[in-house]
């Protein structure tokens, strides 16, 4: 991992992804990019960088964000990193994703507060439609972790046609601390199956994926997202990683996404990865 992206917008959550961030830069050598995405009227978004910071709102924008930028580099958990800053004046998940595109990002690491109600349905969090459209693993953080360095984490699948490049960055991910991980199937109601036949599909993709020290978990639960995140918290879990299709428009708020609802309402840390469109709708995180 060479390249971390942290989206700020200099709030105590924004600061718990930034600390969460320096401790994974700290144990790969990696970069932080600091991107803030400044705030402005729609009008003036199609405006020049160089016009709007020669204009009296763009000055007093760029002074406060030059000033946040400051006091967040001084926190002590930013001492032996090597950090840049990016300002953009543009939307903030089409910033973070294009910036990760062009910086080459191996990772985005940035906070969320979550959403509920009409805004979860129709609007999401920032966070949310980072998930939805970046092209690299997200981690989202809500709570500070000072050093942190997951023990175990949860690998939430149906574990039906699963990409392999998914699970690869996950594992990856985990080698960093030397986490260990868990494979976690959740059956519900709608999509009842017997428990052999649910253990035989995770030990079928962990032979495939030639795991070794792992344990293949069967849950029941009445729905998967509550699921997921009740087997966390009864076994300790530090750490969820699942994976997204990635779907946007009628699809999204049709079909949703069980990945962007886990973020949202788990209290844990989230590292998500999204399928390769050319991976089979079916496969990934669990049937529409």
């Amino acid at each position: 991992m060479k390249k971390i992206l942290v989206p700020t917008d200099f709030s105590e959550c924004a600061k718990y992804a930034a600390e969460v961030a320096a401790s994974i830069a700290k144990k790969t050598g990696a970069r932080i990019y600091l991107l803030h995405a400044l705030d402005v009227p729609q009008y003036s978004r199609n405006d020049s960088f160089a016009t709007m910071t020669d204009t009296a709102e763009g000055i007093f924008l760029m002074k406060y964000t030059k000033q946040n930028f400051a006091k967040l580099l001084r926190e002590p958990f930013f001492e032996g990193v090597n950090v840049g800053e990016v300002v953009q004046f543009e939307n903030a998940y089409e910033t973070i994703t294009q910036q990760a595109k062009e910086h080459d990002i191996d990772m985005i690491v940035m906070g969320s507060h979550g959403t509920s109600g009409f805004d979860e349905q129709f609007i999401g969090s920032t966070a949310e439609k980072v998930i939805r459209l970046a092209n690299c693993p997200v981690l989202t953080i809500k709570k500070q972790h000072t050093d942190f360095a997951p023990k175990n984490l949860v690998y939430a699948s149906n574990f039906y046609g699963e990409s392999t490049e998914g699970f690869e960055k996950v594992r990856k991910f985990a080698k960093i601390f030397g986490t260990e991980v868990q494979l976690l199937k959740v059956i519900t109601p709608s999509n009842f199956e017997t428990t052999p036949y649910s253990l035989e599909l995770v030990e079928s993709f962990a032979k495939e994926m030639k795991l070794e020290n792992y344990t293949a978990n069967i849950y029941n639960h009445h729905n998967i997202v509550d699921g997921v995140n009740e087997f966390c918290e009864a076994n300790d879990v530090e750490l969820i990683a699942m994976e997204t299709h990635g779907r946007t428009g009628l699809s999204h708020l049709l079909k949703g996404s069980i990945a962007e609802d886990v973020t949202n309402h788990s209290k844990l840390p989230v590292f998500t990865t999204r399928i390769p469109k050319h991976s089979s709708d079916k496969g990934g995180i669990f049937p529409s």
